[in-house]
């Protein structure tokens, strides 16, 4: 089986795939023309600046294929449709630590219990405004003992129900102020039981207690560092770092635990490391960053700096393709489970060596 190349991640049996071999002989052989051509007193000077060129690109390919610690791109693996449950509008997605999946089925007003193969296990929840009831939800999340946090978005609030989907507790109202929340569409638990939610209609991610006290808000409207523009998913890496999918202005954007904002990545296009409407963003235990790249119809895999490291999908309905993935969750072994909403299945990426 040949392996994938270092740069495009196309099919080859080298390093690098044809097409990219041949502009690295391009470049190879620009330089030697600069030595050859050239006279001084520019030789040295423009013999100079085609070896920098040469080295950003070689540093670039290094880059890609994980120099200085980063992994590369994953090798072959499958995709498998998830079979066991009807969907009619699937957005949300979270697993516990048994592998079970719940789901989130905003036009049902339900969440499916999943077992790890896609069979059926349990249904939660009903169309209203009451406890265990929701109103367009459109995300889920789990505590580390398995309670789920649903975001009841078009209800403006956070609901909290144990594994069997009994209701606990219910937090927010709509509005803006401390304690208001304004359709949000992302939700994330971490292992203090503090709550992160992304406050979509706000344009801002709320930390809230155990409890359901708010303790800080972050962020406003706009497009700088630090602000948001209809913020979607939300997810945490082992070190408590905040990962926002901003989704108006597609990008990721990283907040420290405390809130502050450290980086972002992307800008709208359909290139690696752009985004067109990202609606999710999982974190593996690598600190390897997981966006539902919507509007794309694809995944895409981040380093823990931002590098572009693989991309799955292209629109259509054939395993491996996707139509506006929406939430995603990834597991320790590089396995990657994704909601494909307009095909209204679940999809799940084994690699090879699994």
């Amino acid at each position: 089986m040949g392996t994938t190349c270092i740069r495009c991640s196309q099919p080859t049996e080298g390093v690098l795939c044809r097409t990219c071999r041949a502009r690295l002989r391009v470049l190879l052989s620009a330089r030697a023309g600069v030595r050859g051509a050239v006279g001084p007193p520019l030789h040295w000077l423009q013999a100079g600046i085609a070896l920098l060129a040469l080295g950003l690109v070689v540093a670039g390919l290094l880059r890609q294929a994980g120099a200085a610690g980063e992994p590369a791109v994953p090798g072959p693996g499958v995709w498998k449709v998830l079979g066991g449950a009807s969907f009619f509008s699937p957005v949300g997605l979270a697993t516990d630590r048994f592998g079970n999946l719940y789901v989130v089925d905003a036009a049902t007003y339900h969440i499916y219990k999943l077992a790890p193969d896609g069979t059926l296990l349990a249904t939660f929840g009903a169309h209203g405004s009451a406890p265990g009831q929701f109103d367009r939800p459109t995300a889920i999340a789990l505590d580390p003992i398995g309670n789920l946090y649903v975001a009841d978005t078009a209800n403006s609030r956070i609901e909290k129900l144990s594994t069997t989907g009994v209701p606990l507790g219910t937090w927010g109202s709509p509005g803006s102020g401390p304690g208001q929340l304004n359709a949000p569409r992302g939700v994330a638990v971490d292992r203090e039981d503090n709550v992160y939610v992304a406050d979509t209609g706000n344009d801002r991610v709320v930390k809230l207690s155990p409890l359901g006290q708010t303790l800080a808000i972050w962020g406003r409207s706009g497009r700088g560092l630090g602000e948001f523009r209809e913020p979607y998913g939300i997810g945490l890496d082992v070190d408590g770092a905040i990962y926002v999918a901003d989704h108006a202005n597609n990008r990721i954007q990283k907040l420290s635990p405390s809130g502050t904002a450290l980086a972002e990545w992307g800008g709208y296009g359909p290139n690696e490391g752009q985004f067109n409407n990202p609606r999710a963003v999982a974190v593996d235990m690598h600190g390897d960053v997981y966006v539902a790249d919507s509007f794309n119809n694809r995944v895409q895999k981040l380093s823990s700096a931002g590098l572009p490291l693989a991309e799955w999908g292209g629109r259509g309905g054939q395993p491996g393709q996707f139509r506006r993935p929406e939430g995603l969750t990834v597991d320790d072994a590089g396995g990657v489970v994704v909601v494909d909403a307009d095909n209204d299945r679940l999809q799940r990426y084994v690699p090879a060596d699994r």
